[in-house]
């Protein structure tokens, strides 16, 4: 039988856990966003699950949030 709600690692009670939005990566290609659970005492990875309320990735996010940058303000002289 298994001590549950024990840390594997420190061995103390798990009542609160830190939650990280990370990336899961198949063959080098970062495909799904994920939420990885870690200990708030030792920091050890207690699980990973796909964010299933997360967006999908855009393939070209990065070159969209720079085109979506807004204009500098024009100023004229007078």
């Amino acid at each position: 039988m298994t001590n549950r709600g024990l840390c594997p690692k420190c061995g103390k009670r798990v009542l609160h856990v830190n939650v990280e939005n990370i990336v899961g990566m198949i063959d080098g290609d970062s495909k799904a966003r994920c939420m990885s659970y870690c200990c708030i005492h030792c920091n050890t990875v207690l699980g990973v699950a796909i964010d299933a309320r997360a967006k999908p990735r855009s393939k070209n996010g990065a070159r969209a949030v720079t085109a979506s940058a807004p204009a500098k303000p024009v100023v004229r002289a007078g």
